[in-house]
């Protein structure tokens, strides 16, 4: 059922580009007869999600160890975004695990990239995944439904890495590994534990 969900998403690809909206604020108070103030309904959205403050906070590095099979060298690079209020982005962190520095003394691309995004409504999310699915096989990726527990997800695959995408509910999950940081035939599978592990980190927080 969740690989039937992931191609669904592939037959409804719009137009648009990853790289916001207005935060909602919670129940208002309104003052009864006696003088007291009580929470009055309402049918607001809840508040954007608070993506984490560090990559250690995302997932510490045992947990990705565990999850990937495999231990990464060099070091760990936080990168936060901006809102995007065209496609409804409220936040977005980037964590790259294992980035090692080439000859030149640049950084070298991270080995394992996680980015988190929230968007103001699942529609905004669930449309993320539509528009980079349809963008990547554009660009010439393989398209492969998978799941990360009980979500569909999809796994695009290029020359020089794997990605995963996924939404759950307000957020959007995009997982990169490059190729031989694990043998290709468990590329995905692992790219699925690790997010599982994410999942996992962000419902003890």
């Amino acid at each position: 059922m969740a690989g039937a969900l992931a191609l669904a998403l592939l037959a409804g690809c719009t137009s648009g580009s990853d790289d916001g909206g207005t935060p909602t604020t919670g129940p208002a108070l309104s003052t009864t007869g006696s003088g007291t103030t009580s929470a009055a309904p309402s049918s607001s959205a809840p508040p954007p999600l608070v993506l984490p403050d560090s990559c250690a906070a995302m997932l510490p590095l045992t947990e990705l160890d565990a999850a990937l099979g495999t231990g990464l060298p060099g070091s760990v690079s936080y990168v936060r975004g901006q809102p995007i209020p065209d496609i409804g982005r409220t936040d977005r962190i980037t964590c790259g695990f294992g980035v090692v520095t080439g000859q030149d003394g640049a950084a070298q691309p991270a080995l394992l990239e996680i980015s988190l995004a929230s968007y103001s409504d699942p529609a905004a999310a669930a449309d993320r995944v539509v528009v980079t699915t349809a963008d990547r096989q554009t660009a010439g990726d393989r398209v492969a439904a998978a799941s990360v527990g009980e979500l569909a997800a999809v796994a695009l695959t290029g020359v020089s890495a794997t990605t995963l995408v996924l939404a759950e509910g307000t957020l959007t999950y995009s997982l990169t590994l490059l190729r031989a940081v694990v043998p290709d035939e468990q590329t995905v599978d692992r790219l699925v534990a690790v997010a599982q592990a994410v999942r996992a980190q962000a419902a003890t927080g």
